[in-house]
């Protein structure tokens, strides 16, 4: 097998400073400064903060904003959460948020550091290393996220810590992680479900219990089942915004690829792939190690599920993951595959959108499927290179 330059495996601080400080300079640029984005920074935070000012007013956000071109659709244990954000000015609220996103990237780069870089100094930090770490702050996924407000980054780091410290035993604190990552249950809900296959009660009785204490506020101003009902109302019309719809760019999935092609997709037939899906990850549980496995999880709810396209933040360890992998094998086959997917990936999706070629804006959902399959098999042949290299070292000479 041919093999590219064994570059990767050079310790280089210099080199490896450069490249985190471009970047961190991508995150600043785009993610504080906003090149090249048309819209202020902490957009979509402003719906969270708007719909706090409205409960503490006591009124129902969700039915208040449903008509408006931004509606509020998160569920109803987010009260809490807006409702907190309001005891601070508004700027000084954006800036609290805009941190703790901050952190959740730090979240993000502990993992990845815990479950596959395996980083033990800068100093020897190889430059495979680097670019996969780099990869996690500087991609374009991340800055947006951070740019816009958005809650997914927060979100995805209780996701991840919640999965990571239920493979340690630490199952009251993953599941309080939990109770934090259902805010946005298009992300959370096949890892409840997993939990539910593995029987993992105890997480799921402490997540519950969060949840069910943040919605105490709201259902005390607005009635006990007041926010369940507001919220499943205005579902129906946050997927009526043109921008929210199946088939729109910024709408990621089958379902949208479909519908963007001109074909009527049955929503009942994405539920069921998916939890077919589930069943068979789960089926094949002992071959996915703890990145592959959650990331698995998070591609089936991107795949058949909805999400939006800023969404994508959530599976960046995933791509990273593979990077590494990629560099370090050497291969130019493997190269070559991840340039192409990476490249219709990352690229800015506003170079497509006015181009009418459906298949091309929405491919993202095709080559998310094929990278997460690829880092399986790739993580799997390396799982049993080093078995078989740790049998070669222990048999007697």
């Amino acid at each position: 097998m041919m093999k590219v330059a064994r570059i990767p495996f050079v310790s280089n601080g210099f080199v490896s400073a450069g490249i985190l400080a471009i970047a961190f300079a991508m995150l600043y640029a785009v993610g504080i400064e906003g090149m090249l984005k048309a819209a202020p920074i902490g957009d979509d935070f402003l719906v969270f903060y708007r719909s706090g000012t409205l409960f503490l007013g006591g009124t129902d956000p969700w039915l208040a904003l449903m008509n408006s071109p931004q509606p509020y659709s998160y569920p109803p244990h987010s009260l809490s959460i807006v409702a907190a954000y309001n005891f601070l000015p508004q700027p000084a609220a954006l800036w609290l948020h805009i941190a703790i996103s901050l952190i959740s990237i730090a979240v993000l780069c502990y993992l990845a550091n815990i479950w596959f870089l395996h980083i033990d100094s800068f100093r020897t930090m190889t430059i495979a290393q680097a670019l996969a770490l780099a990869l996690i702050i500087g991609n374009p996924y991340t800055a947006t996220s951070l740019y816009q407000g958005q809650m997914t980054l927060p979100v995805t780091a209780a996701l991840l810590l919640s999965w990571h410290f239920l493979r340690n035993g630490r199952w009251f604190v993953s599941g309080l992680l939990l109770g934090i990552a259902t805010l946005k249950p298009q992300l959370s809900i096949l890892y409840v479900l997993w939990l539910i296959l593995s029987l993992n009660i105890a997480v799921l009785v402490v997540g519950g219990l969060l949840a069910a204490l943040m919605i105490v506020p709201g259902a005390l101003v607005l009635g006990p089942l007041v926010p369940f009902e507001s919220w499943l109302t205005s579902l129906g019309g946050y997927s009526s915004v043109a921008i929210n719809a199946p088939g729109s760019p910024f709408v990621v999935g089958l379902e949208s690829l479909l519908v963007a092609h001109g074909f009527a997709a049955s929503r009942m037939l994405m539920v069921i792939s998916c939890l077919a899906g589930l069943g068979l990850l789960y089926g094949y549980r002992r071959y996915l190690n703890r990145t592959t496995t959650i990331h698995a999880l998070l591609v089936l709810s991107f795949t058949f599920l909805y999400a939006h396209d800023y969404d994508y933040v959530a599976v960046i360890l995933l791509w990273s993951y593979g990077l590494l992998m990629v560099l370090e094998s050497g291969s130019f086959a493997r190269f070559g595959f991840y340039s192409a997917t990476a490249l219709l990936f990352f690229i800015p999706q506003r170079l497509f959108r006015d181009i009418d070629f459906p298949l091309l804006v929405h491919s993202r959902t095709l080559v998310l499927v094929a990278i997460c399959i690829a880092v399986i098999i790739w993580s799997n042949r390396a799982s049993e290179a080093a078995v078989f290299r740790r049998a070669q070292s222990s048999a007697p000479a």
